[in-house]
């Protein structure tokens, strides 16, 4: 028994469109695909892993000199407190302006504020995400030698605790937590070295903790 032209016709429409409706089927997964964060990171951060570069201008003496310091480095081995936060890494500049009597003598007691900009690298829920930079805020520095002998800063000075590290974009918090930058330097070379004066020292450990 022959097919009428009209079911002829209607299964001729069926073919056409199921290769159509294949396409549609293939191409909708990858739009499901998850949006990529930008903005602040929220909760705290911490590095455990600090090196970098601190330069004086004029070079550092025992009582004068470093008027000008600028320090620029990078944080790695980063934890953040909220788990869909995942830090691979951090770039921090500042330019700071110490006393007109700055020198080495003057380090030990540092209360002008610094502020530094950092700029994360990382991941939101699993996708690479773009983090506004973090701006931190530190009331002045000390002069501190860790375990292997090491001259580095303590940063907030502890004479301005509590709360003496204020953070605003990513990571956004005032906190009370000390960080640490350690020199490659012991603390005997480092004296030493403000004789002649020093034009700047490299910063091989430390810590930020919870920025």
């Amino acid at each position: 028994m022959g097919m009428s032209i009209g079911r002829k016709v209607l299964l001729s429409g069926v073919v056409a469109v199921m290769p159509l409706a294949l396409i549609a089927v293939a191409t909708s997964g990858p739009a499901s695909a998850a949006t990529k964060f930008s903005g602040n990171a929220p909760g705290t951060v911490s590095c455990s892993v600090i090196t970098g570069k601190v330069s004086f201008k004029p070079p550092l003496k025992l009582t004068s000199g470093g008027t000008t310091i600028k320090a620029k480095g990078a944080f790695s081995a980063c934890h953040a407190s909220n788990p869909a936060v995942s830090i691979t890494s951090g770039k921090f500049k500042a330019v700071i302006a110490g006393s007109a009597t700055q020198g080495c003598a003057g380090l030990a007691g540092g209360t002008n504020s610094e502020t530094f900009t950092v700029k994360w690298k990382g991941d939101y829920n699993g996708t690479k995400a773009k983090f506004t930079a973090s701006t931190i805020v530190v009331q002045g520095s000390t002069i501190v030698t860790n375990g292997a002998g090491d001259e580095g800063f303590e940063l907030p000075n502890p004479s301005h605790e509590p709360n003496g590290t204020t953070t605003t974009g990513s990571f956004a918090t005032v906190s009370s937590a000390e960080s640490f930058a350690y020199t490659t330097e012991t603390a005997g070379a480092f004296s030493a070295a403000c004789g002649p004066g020093i034009h700047s020292v490299i910063l091989g450990s430390g810590s930020l903790n919870g920025a």
